[in-house]
């Protein structure tokens, strides 16, 4: 999982008011695939945090993943890639809305 490098970019849905990721993967200097998902609020799902000074809303999110397209048996280790860098941004759940395209060529 270390030899495979993942870009991100970010964008911003106006449309369904999300922010959506671009992720490129690569191996050396070789495009490998891409991916796309799209991070919302969970609807009712906020967690009050209590601290000394204050009480904090925090409103919990998911992830969907709209694209994934990755070449042969690169497939696994891009999406741990993938699945790792959503909870690390705070998604709460992750969820597939594509069908998986292992073999691609670019």
């Amino acid at each position: 999982m270390k030899n495979i490098s993942m870009k991100v970019n970010p964008l911003y849905s106006d449309m369904d008011m999300s922010i959506q990721f671009h992720f490129e993967f690569s191996k050396g200097d070789c495009k490998i695939g891409e991916a796309m998902a799209s991070t919302y609020v969970m609807d009712n799902h906020v967690t009050y945090r209590k601290s000394q000074s204050a009480t904090a809303a925090v409103v919990e999110k998911c992830a969907v993943i709209d694209q994934f397209e990755i070449v042969g048996e690169l497939a696994e280790p891009c999406m741990k890639k993938l699945q790792h860098f959503l909870k690390v941004i705070g998604m709460k759940e992750v969820h597939t809305g594509y069908d998986l395209n292992k073999q691609v060529t670019i």
